[in-house]
């Protein structure tokens, strides 16, 4: 039986995480709505439909953090593109230079995710 891939991340994700997003090119010229469906405080993955940016490529990612920021403007790099179903793209995004709001606010989106969560398994 294959063993398992062991797991890179050390930062604590959330997954599936559904969100409304919207991914901006760096000149901020191309917009490509999509989702975000994994989310940690230093990046995320987004499934969008059409061309997506490239891996290398700094784009801004837009979408509503919880409760704390009305909406978010992170800057990313685009780490790796995959393609996935029906003409479907899976974007991997590390973000850089994150405002200390915004910080906060993902770390404390992710702690309460995992809080429920947990608290569920033990229900």
């Amino acid at each position: 039986m294959p063993m398992a891939a062991k797991e890179k991340r050390t930062t604590p994700r959330i997954q599936p995480y559904i969100v409304p997003c919207l991914l901006i090119d760096e000149r901020g010229d191309r917009r490509l709505d999509g989702y975000l469906t994994d989310l940690s405080s230093r990046g995320g993955r987004v499934a969008c439909e059409g061309d997506a940016p490239e891996a290398g490529d700094t784009v801004a990612l837009e979408f509503r953090i919880g409760r704390q920021v009305e909406s978010s403007h992170i800057k990313a790099a685009v780490k790796w593109v995959r393609r996935a179903s029906r003409g479907m793209r899976s974007v991997g995004l590390r973000f850089e230079k994150v405002a200390t709001a915004e910080r906060k606010a993902l770390e404390a989106v992710v702690a309460e995710f995992r809080q429920r969560v947990a608290e569920i398994g033990q229900g």
